[in-house]
């Protein structure tokens, strides 16, 4: 009668394409996003974009993409090798589920699963 449910972390769903114009649009500014884990079909994923060197200056020259274990230097070489289930990021018939956002040292730096308010305006289970 008086149950209790454990607090779960909701998910976001985003197309992917969202996810790539957040990239971008803060690339276009001199920001980094900071690296975003999620899912498709099951699988974890790391991507995003970071300062290097860690101490330099957030501007375009020092912004790097990262896309699992690789880091491209220009936002064009990085969407172009997203490849999921054999298929580039933009062709994904499903969206992605973000998990983290906001990832240092493989913890997540905010408090909500995804963090990024821009994310959650873009969500598809709104």
């Amino acid at each position: 009668m008086f149950g209790f449910k454990k607090n779960e972390k909701p998910t976001l769903i985003i197309e992917a394409k969202d996810l790539m114009e957040i990239i971008k649009s803060d690339y276009d500014n001199d920001m980094a996003v900071t690296l975003i884990e999620f899912s498709y079909n099951e699988k974890k994923y790391v991507m995003g974009s970071c300062v290097l060197p860690a101490n330099a200056e957030e501007c375009k020259e020092n912004i790097s993409f990262i896309f699992q274990d690789r880091v491209f230097e220009s936002f064009e070489e990085f969407q172009t090798a997203i490849i999921i289930d054999n298929k580039n990021i933009l062709q994904l018939e499903k969206p992605l589920e973000i998990l983290r956002a906001g990832i240092i040292d493989n913890e997540p730096m905010l408090k909500t699963p995804w963090g990024d308010k821009r994310l959650a305006d873009k969500a598809v289970n709104k």
